[in-house]
């Protein structure tokens, strides 16, 4: 290209001036230009490594060999625990309040709490109290649902409703700078929600369609049928919530229950956080709720629970990759004098990753993830519920296995050792403060107390309640409250599998006859066997409705 430039040059400079042009060379014969020879790319030189001199000395590591190290430290003695005064008092309309004021950060939670819920929905129409509660946060008759969602946002607030066996409420949570413009937006949810039908048809669609979905699921339908299974189907606490049942509720069975059950008489009020009852007053007995009156419905006292005769029962998934195991009886009430040894009991059986059940069924077998087991209360019950997710094939000894940790503990035969004791007592203790670390967890601590009718200074009593629990109590407990005989069993998941049974340290196929012997007929024979107790095996569907019963199945399919 340079060439060519200089050409071009010297030609435009001689056109530029008069000169002679020279006489033309002799002509060559024409030749073919050959272009240059390309160069080699020339490369980078590769950088020399650079050497780096450690200059620092390594660090010589000793591991002292003193006594003390041999031994984990010991924890200090515990502290006693003190909970925040609780101001009791009761408002103008009739509700009782329950307030904790916290002013070290400035949030105010509060939770508004009627009677009944589902133990009062009209037969066939289950799921009502849950449906109709929810549909106070739908919007009010001023702001439709985007609305209304979008003035919470606003001020980083939530209003939420709720429907419970035997309660329901609103609550409420925002920072007390929004706390007027939030509690305006509270009192249009209790007062005047929305109730606009195609919010109410949106909802019962995706509740149909969310029940469907949870029936292919052993770890969702084994609550759903072992409700109505201890209970019996019809019971209160034992009715269960079906895609007819939804689909039944109208907009003005909402309106009904709207109007009938959240009146202020008798209801109460749980307030935490930065706020004095002055104040309170004022948002509560002022004009907002000037025209909120009447006294709410009072629960009556349910019927006995009538548990379905059976053993076991066995609700079929095709396909299932787990199972659900549970074991349940009722217990003690939650005022029971021995409250503390027996929740020792739990604790040992299923209380935590070290419990007998989580090392039995997880560390030791490597069946299942995790293993529980726990008295839970309602206000009228006790109820006592071992259980696991586990491998399919693993479920018939997993039945085995649970019965078996139940039945030594309560005939006395593995009864709790000083380290479990030790270990469970330290636990409770030390996880208590984490159970009002938060204004909402705080404020469902004191909701639970009111609930079972428990001293509002009952956790003031707690350190001392659990450290005085020796193990003659709980072997007491373990052998009044734990019933292996009459305990029913539920099992969710693939009733043709086939399963396996533990041989000494070693699993194998459980055989009869040479064949593999599914779930279904596994448990049928266990079930003949009475080695559980008396009562066949019981074929459940996803309702809790039976579908068929044996005593005993054939093995072999």
């Amino acid at each position: 290209m340079r060439a060519s430039f200089i050409a071009a040059a010297v030609a435009a400079t001689a056109a530029c001036g008069p000169a002679a042009r020279p006489a033309p060379a002799p002509a060559e014969p024409p030749t073919t230009a050959q272009p240059a020879p390309e160069e080699p790319p020339v490369s980078e030189p590769t950088p020399a490594p650079t050497t780096v001199t450690q200059t620092a000395q390594p660090q010589e590591l000793s591991f002292p060999d003193e006594a003390f190290r041999a031994a984990q430290p010991e924890a200090g003695p515990p502290r006693p625990f003190r909970l925040p005064h609780i101001q009791r008092f009761k408002l103008k309309h009739g509700t009782e309040v329950y307030l904790v004021e916290k002013h070290d950060l400035p949030i105010v939670s509060l939770d508004l709490v009627f009677e009944g819920g589902g133990a009062v929905d009209p037969t066939s129409k289950e799921g009502l109290a849950s449906v109709c509660m929810a549909m106070l946060t739908e919007g009010t008759q001023k702001l439709d649902k985007i609305a209304y969602s979008e003035a919470l946002a606003d001020t980083a607030s939530s209003i939420d409703s709720y429907a419970g066996d035997d309660t329901q409420g609103l609550s409420l949570n925002t920072l007390s700078k929004h706390f007027d413009a939030t509690f305006a937006l509270y009192v249009d949810t209790l007062r005047t929600p929305g109730f606009r039908p195609e919010d109410l048809d949106r909802m019962v669609k995706r509740r149909i369609e969310g029940l469907k979905q949870t029936k292919g699921t052993p770890a969702a339908v084994a609550p759903r049928v072992a409700r109505p299974v201890l209970y019996g189907p019809k019971h209160p606490f034992g009715r269960v919530t079906t895609e007819a049942s939804l689909a039944a509720i109208t907009l003005d069975d909402c309106k009904a229950h709207h109007a009938a059950a959240l009146k202020p008489g008798g209801a109460r009020l749980f307030v935490v956080g930065d706020m004095t009852e002055a104040r309170l007053r004022a948002y509560f007995d002022g004009p907002l709720l000037s025209g909120w009156t009447g006294r709410m419905p009072a629960l009556t006292k349910v019927a006995k629970p009538a548990t379905q005769k059976g053993r076991i029962f066995l609700v079929h998934i095709p396909g299932a990759a787990q199972s659900q195991v549970s074991l349940m009886h009722f217990g003690p009430k939650r005022g029971a004098a021995d409250y503390f040894p027996t929740a020792m009991v739990s604790a040992v059986i299923g209380g935590g990753f070290s419990s007998r059940l989580n090392m039995n069924l997880r560390e030791d077998k490597g069946y299942s993830y995790g293993a529980y087991g726990t008295f839970s209360y309602n206000r009228f019950q006790g109820v006592f519920t071992a259980g696991a997710s586990v491998r399919t094939d693993a479920t018939y000894q997993t039945v085995l296995e649970i019965a078996r940790e139940v039945g030594t503990m309560a005939a006395g035969d593995a009864p709790a050792t000083a380290d479990e004791l030790t270990r469970e007592k330290a636990g409770a203790i030390q996880g208590l403060p984490s159970r009002f670390a938060t204004g909402g967890a705080a404020l469902g601590m004191f909701r639970s107390l009111a609930y079972f009718g428990l001293p509002l200074d009952y956790y003031d009593r707690y350190v001392a309640s659990v450290e005085k629990v020796n193990a003659a109590q709980v072997a007491k407990a373990a052998k009044q409250h734990l019933k292996p005989a009459q305990a029913v069993f539920v099992v969710v998941g693939d009733g043709d599998a086939p399963v396996i049974a533990r041989d000494g340290k070693e699993d194998k196929p459980l055989l009869k006859d040479g064949q593999p012997v599914t779930l279904r007929a596994a448990l049928a024979d266990l079930a003949a066997s009475g080695k559980l107790g008396a009562g066949a095996l019981v074929e459940l569907d996803a309702d809790g409705k039976a579908v068929t019963a044996a005593a005993a199945a054939p093995a072999a399919k």
